[in-house]
């Protein structure tokens, strides 16, 4: 049995980390580094975050993990182990080298598509292999239809009190400036095509990882004009998106270039504290309305 001592540091463990939860406005824990980003700070990283930082560095190749979007079965056969859904912006920060010297992607998959994958996940508590968090189980309890769900995101006052698969890919894929910051952007359809463009992957189809349990496929277009409103600025993304097809399995094609000076001035600490209106990517304007609405 545990002694008296290990429970009381237990419990003090557990009382700092809901404190600063809430001192951060976050439900998840891990999101402590995300906000911490979004106010130009770092906070330190953990074994484990450094461990993840060397696996990506000594892989070669730096993948966006967007929820919902295939990126388990993609880390499975690039990195071998699971990776968590960081932002761009958190890689600018802790690990620019990765940014600027790596070949960059992520997948986009059709937000209507991919809000359905994401309540069937909530709904049967998460996928095969990863189970939804327990506090947005929690939070969840009473979302159960899917107009309740997008009454729910509509009305959210911070994009930290959604799950990861809840979220807009551009929160993923953007810097802090709101501008698309990885080198190649591919759709999730093409997934068993991307070894022509990804060092690491190997050719044929990716394995299935993590796969959610399907029974919401079709509903009325009012639905999905409600759900393209609110992910709107998913769909603008579709402009990066590389068309597989243009390039031969064998030839695989010259990778982009960021532009050193532009992500430098990005990570470059400013000496002001300004904590922004919410991470500074548009998610849909009945979010920013009620985010800003929140803060006054």
């Amino acid at each position: 049995m545990p002694s008296t001592f290990s429970r009381i540091t237990t419990q003090a463990q557990a009382l700092r980390k809901k404190t600063m939860e809430r001192l951060c406005g976050v439900t998840l824990h891990g999101d402590l580094q995300e906000r911490y980003v979004d106010w130009n700070l770092s906070l330190p990283l953990g074994k484990k975050r450094e461990e993840r930082l060397r696996i990506i560095r000594d892989t070669g190749v730096l993948f966006i993990h967007v929820p919902k979007n295939a990126g388990s079965a993609i880390t499975q056969d690039l990195y071998g182990c699971r990776m968590r859904h960081e932002s761009i912006r958190y890689y600018l920060r802790h690990a620019p080298d990765l940014v600027y010297t790596l070949p960059s992607f992520a997948l986009w998959r059709d937000p209507v598509e991919r809000f359905l994958s994401a309540y069937d996940f909530i709904r049967n508590g998460g996928g095969s292999e990863i189970r939804l968090h327990p506090d947005f189980v929690k939070h969840y309890a009473d979302l159960t239809t899917l107009d309740r769900m997008i009454e729910f995101v509509a009305g959210a006052s911070s994009i930290y009190k959604l799950d990861h698969v809840l979220r807009p890919q551009t929160w993923y894929l953007t810097d802090r400036q709101g501008n698309f910051a990885i080198q190649m952007l591919f759709d999730m359809k093409d997934i068993n095509h991307l070894h022509a463009f990804v060092p690491g992957l190997r050719q044929g189809n990716v394995r299935r990882f993590n796969t959610t349990q399907r029974f919401t496929t079709q509903i009325p277009q009012s639905q999905k004009d409600k759900i393209i409103s609110l992910y709107k600025d998913d769909y603008q993304l579709q402009a990066y998106i590389k068309p597989v097809h243009a390039y031969s399995a064998t030839a695989r094609p010259v990778l982009p270039t960021h532009n050193a000076a532009a992500l430098s001035a990005d990570i470059k600490s400013t000496g002001a504290f300004v904590i922004p209106t919410e991470p500074a990517l548009a998610f849909s304007a009945a979010l920013s309305a009620n985010t800003m609405a929140a803060q006054r």
